[in-house]
């Protein structure tokens, strides 16, 4: 098999066309949102198979063309000992007639037995004087062929070679891409997999449990608090340090710090509503002031800062209404937790 140029060039171009740009989501708040990043995945592990299949052909083509290679060098070496035995009797028939002299040949032909017997004398040694300078010009003819093929084959194993290392670049860059987007799909599956989407009077839209396991709380809304306060929240208890999560989508309002509520955070959610968490260890980056959030995106850390238990690290959560006076939250955590 020979490798034609314009097959190099097909390759050469389908390589070129690999990998277009696939954008991720910007903002994953849905299964829409994981579904467009599993498509961009599975895309690149498209491109990635056919990039690898591209270059185990190349691979194929390079071994190819070496074993052609290696017969036609096979072949040149045979015909280059044709072509030095047939130099040797045309050097030593040179040598013959040289020292014979030119009337040699009109004297064998003419010691031969009359005249039909010199004619037939004649032509064998026209043609024993044809047949060897054939085969000479043959084997002359078959070395340059061979060298220019030998070249030609050259020439073309290191293009394959060429190619080879894009396709190896190629391939490259597509595994990182390919990891890269398996990152993100595998951060939107975790955000998705802490997503509700709820439907229940006033609570409409995509929430999420503000934490995701090892959690407990029950309703103590208006229960009697120190100072003759009442409870305005729900209690919901998890490990130190445990993450904690937006629960809808919106943004974060701001940040507080006091001697009861401790570390806290505001979040306006996309609904309205203004949501307020209480005793938190540490606030991360993603909620900084002024962030947009997605529901279920870690914002802060579970602690006990302001006046609870470090016995029992919590989270004061509180739902105010259009930013209004807080209601029972009770009912919006169970439909998000439970």
């Amino acid at each position: 098999m020979r490798t034609r140029p314009l097959q190099l060039a097909v390759v050469l171009i389908a390589v070129a066309l690999l990998a277009p740009e696939l954008a991720l989501p910007a903002d994953a708040q849905t299964l829409d949102d994981l579904d467009d990043a599993e498509r961009v995945v599975d895309a690149l592990e498209q491109q990635l198979d056919d990039a690898t299949a591209a270059y185990e052909e190349v691979w194929a083509r390079i071994e190819q063309a070496q074993v052609e290679l290696d017969e036609l060098r096979q072949q040149e070496r045979a015909h280059e000992r044709e072509a030095a035995h047939a130099q040797r009797m045309i050097g030593q028939q040179v040598r013959s007639a040289f020292k014979q002299g030119a009337g040699a040949t009109y004297e064998l032909v003419l010691a031969a037995e009359g005249p039909q017997a010199a004619v037939e004398r004649a032509a064998l040694v026209a043609a024993l004087q044809t047949r060897e300078g054939i085969r000479i010009e043959d084997a002359l003819a078959a070395i340059l062929r061979l060298d220019q093929t030998r070249q030609l084959v050259l020439d073309r194993e290191e293009s394959l070679q060429e190619l080879q290392a894009e396709l190896e670049a190629r391939a490259e860059e597509l595994q990182e891409r390919l990891q890269a987007a398996e990152a993100r799909a595998s951060r939107i599956r975790s955000l998705v997999a802490r997503q509700r989407r709820i439907d229940r009077g006033p609570q409409q839209g995509i929430y999420a449990c503000i934490f995701d396991s090892a959690y407990r709380f029950r309703d103590t809304w208006g229960a009697p608090r120190s100072g003759g306060r009442r409870h305005r929240g729900t209690d919901v208890f998890a490990p130190m340090n445990h993450p904690v999560y937006a629960f809808t989508s919106g943004v974060v309002q701001r940040h507080s710090r006091s001697r009861l509520g401790g570390i806290g955070l505001y979040l306006r959610g996309d609904d309205g509503n203004v949501y307020y968490y209480a005793h938190l260890n540490s606030i991360t980056s993603t909620g900084a002031v002024g962030n947009r959030v997605t529901a279920g995106q870690l914002i802060a850390r579970n602690g006990y800062t302001g006046n609870a238990s470090p016995s029992a690290p919590h989270v004061h959560f509180e739902l105010h209404p259009g930013g209004g006076s807080a209601i029972n939250p009770y009912p919006w955590l169970a439909a998000a937790c439970f």
